[in-house]
């Protein structure tokens, strides 16, 4: 598991404490939080802290350009990710995924699962640029809205990103 991966323009580096305040001020908005399905809202700096010191795993990272701390990306169980919403449409998702499956595939690791809710156009976009595939919808529950939401869930064959990326 790497420590840090960089890109071009960003760094992905693990969670530190002092993330959190921006951590929670970032996350704590609907227009991000609705579209994730175990994060709650309010977003607060307690879950922020609890998060970095206790639900965070090896391929968690934050997502850093500069001293900016613009989004989160890991893989527990599958990709996930999300980014402030001043940061949209900048393509930063797009490279700090394409980065973190690249790592994944190259650690040895098997295909790779996901997810996202129907209507989050701009998370179908960066799934199918990286290759991802549509499987069933299933409900899953949000956290942060409180009830059961259509999830595409998704699967990229490590076979088809090689293909892709050598």
């Amino acid at each position: 598991m790497p420590q840090r991966i960089t890109t071009p323009r960003l760094l992905l580096r693990h969670y530190r404490p002092d993330d959190a305040p921006e951590l929670a001020r970032l996350i704590d908005d609907w227009e991000v939080v609705r579209w994730l399905s175990v994060v709650p809202h309010p977003y607060t700096l307690d879950d922020a802290t609890t998060y970095i010191t206790e639900i965070a795993g090896d391929w968690s990272f934050a997502i850093i350009d500069g001293d900016r701390l613009l989004g989160g990306i890991g893989i527990s169980g599958g990709l996930g990710f999300w980014l402030g919403r001043a940061h949209w449409a900048r393509g930063y998702m797009s490279e700090a995924a394409a980065a973190l499956v690249g790592a994944w595939f190259s650690a040895g690791h098997d295909d790779l699962s996901s997810g996202c809710f129907l209507g989050n156009a701009a998370s179908a976009a960066i799934h199918a640029k990286l290759g991802f595939i549509p499987g069933a919808v299933v409900p899953e529950h949000s956290v942060s809205q409180g009830r059961e939401v259509e999830l595409q869930k998704l699967r990229l064959m490590r076979a088809d990103w090689q293909a892709r990326h050598g």
